[in-house]
């Protein structure tokens, strides 16, 4: 086996080693543990007809978007191992050492120069901005759909197989829209190189069978959910956005300090510290960008396809997450799994053209990769620990945040686990003041009136979560508070009605014979 390789694996085992023993966190409740037909892999074709979250009783999963590959490899996990988080973690941690080798060899192709292309595989596998989408299980769809896609970019530039590389393209798609991105990338290669576009045609015809699937049999289409405030933003007021998020991203690059979950904030007003400033490095960036594609133009014909390219792979996975169609955040730190190949490839081609006193600029750019090669590693290392349960990411991440409705919920959750109810109710009602149109904090606001004992505030709530969006706990709360106010055909009827909403809800079919039972007895 290579060296590279085997430095490779042992580096990636070693800084997510930590990482293995972390719980399950946020979305891994409502994907896996509460997802009933995840636990067993023979509900494989219903992954394939909606989407990935818990219904709660409905018909097939709620949710957004479609990633049937990744509810694929939850269901096979679970199928084996059961609730056991650990050997989601090595599954997760194992695909990201596996796409670091495949960037490895991609690297290797374009550059020529094996060691610059391990020092660039090394920053990929331990830079802590990939931490989200290594340690989150319900981020496993970055690493899959990544894993598929660079694979089948791997085989194009090694002109190997085209039906696998199509069947690859489509794996792609199905593990997480972002995926859709390779083929672009694949047809500019083939442009670029002046290659056979026999690959691109393929992937067109996995493009369109993906399509199919998502639009016809999953009948899932394009939406924002409209709770985080990007996504109540108009098209021109989310430009102004774009000059802070494209720094974002750069400055967590190059130095990720402050890493935090479910970042909301956004830029609803023009000022100099929030656009103008951000617009003017930017501005600075470009000119230096455009100067060096010139520079190698003229003067590397040999460097330049290979910074054309490593640049745009760079520019489609910014542009996709630049909020010109609103998404669900504004920024997250696992988004960048797909553009920090681009950058590292720009870095390392420019520098292969550059010299000082004839010697290429390369051999210093390895030198203060393999600087930073401890700090990165003892930062993601340390960004593991913040993951190891909810309490402790979401008690470090809210100092960090801004104002967030999410955290602020899910605090008040692992609060409320715990026994201080009235800590969580603090957390929920700040949740509720941030987000009022969301449903998930009414609920839990509602659980915490029961627990005090304000079963009428309670039921209230419960009556606001269904309200905003028909959330299935809230359907099963707002049954069990009736019945415990006695309100007995209120409870018969209502359950009778959410069971047209949620027919698998086991707690509304036990109040309707409940309180069908005490209708009965009382005329």
């Amino acid at each position: 086996m290579n060296k590279y390789l085997i430095f490779l694996v042992s580096l990636g085992f070693l800084v997510y080693f930590n990482s293995l023993f972390n719980s399950f966190v946020w979305d891994d409740e409502e994907q896996i543990i509460k997802n009933a037909p995840v636990h067993l892999i023979s509900n494989i074709t219903s992954f394939f007809s909606g989407s990935t979250f818990n219904s709660g009783g409905g018909e097939g999963f709620s949710g957004l978007y479609y990633k049937p590959l990744m509810t694929t490899a939850f269901s096979l996990i679970y199928s084996i191992f059961g609730a056991n988080a650990f050997y989601f973690h090595i599954f997760q941690v194992v695909l990201h050492i596996i796409n670091t080798v495949i960037l490895f060899y991609i690297f290797k192709f374009f550059l020529k120069k094996e060691f610059l292309a391990f020092t660039l595989a090394i920053i990929f596998l331990i830079h802590p901005i990939s931490t989200e989408a290594v340690v989150y299980i319900s981020a496993l769809q970055e690493p899959l759909f990544f894993f598929f896609g660079s694979l089948a970019v791997l085989l194009v530039i090694k002109e190997k197989w085209p039906i696998p590389v199509s069947i690859l393209l489509l794996m792609s798609f199905l593990s997480k829209e972002t995926g859709l991105l390779f083929l672009p990338l694949i047809f500019f290669y083939a442009i670029i190189y002046k290659q056979k576009f026999y690959y691109v045609f393929g992937g067109v015809v996995s493009f369109l069978i993906y399509l199919f699937l998502r639009f016809t049999v999953a009948n899932i289409p394009i939406a924002a959910h409209n709770l985080s405030s990007i996504t109540t933003m108009t098209f021109w007021e989310r430009l102004i956005n774009i000059p802070q998020i494209i720094i974002f991203y750069l400055k967590t690059f190059i130095f990720p300090k402050d890493l935090f979950i479910d970042q909301q904030w956004a830029i609803r007003g023009i000022s100099w510290q929030k656009f103008y400033f951000p617009l003017l490095i930017l501005l600075l960036l470009l000119a230096i960008f455009l100067f060096c594609a010139i520079f190698l133009w003229k003067n590397s014909k040999a460097t330049f396809p290979l910074f054309t390219f490593f640049s745009f792979w760079f520019l489609l996975g910014m542009g996709l997450h630049l909020q010109l169609f609103p998404l669900d955040l504004t920024v997250a730190e696992r988004w960048f799994y797909m553009p920090m190949p681009g950058i590292l490839g720009m870095i390392a081609s420019l520098s292969m053209a550059l010299k000082i006193k004839d010697k290429p600029l390369s051999n210093l750019l390895i030198a203060v990769l393999i600087i930073t090669v401890p700090f990165l590693f003892i930062k993601t290392i340390t960004r593991n620990i913040n993951w190891q349960n909810g309490l402790v990411l979401y008690s470090h991440d809210i100092k960090l945040s801004p104002p967030n409705y999410n955290l602020e919920n899910n605090l008040g959750v692992e609060l409320y686990r715990k026994g201080s109810i009235s800590e969580s109710k603090t957390h929920f009602e700040k949740s509720v003041a941030l987000a009022p149109g969301w449903w998930t904090n009414w609920n839990n606001l509602g659980a915490v009136a029961e627990a005090e004992g304000d079963l009428e505030s309670a039921e209230k709530h419960y009556k606001k979560a269904i309200g905003n969006g028909k959330y299935y706990l809230a359907y099963s709360n707002l049954a069990k508070v009736l019945l415990k106010q006695e309100k007995f055909l209120e409870a018969r009827d209502f359950s009778k009605d959410a069971l047209k909403v949620l027919p698998k809800n086991s707690d509304l079919w036990q109040v309707l014979a409940i309180s069908e039972e005490k209708v009965n007895q009382l005329k």
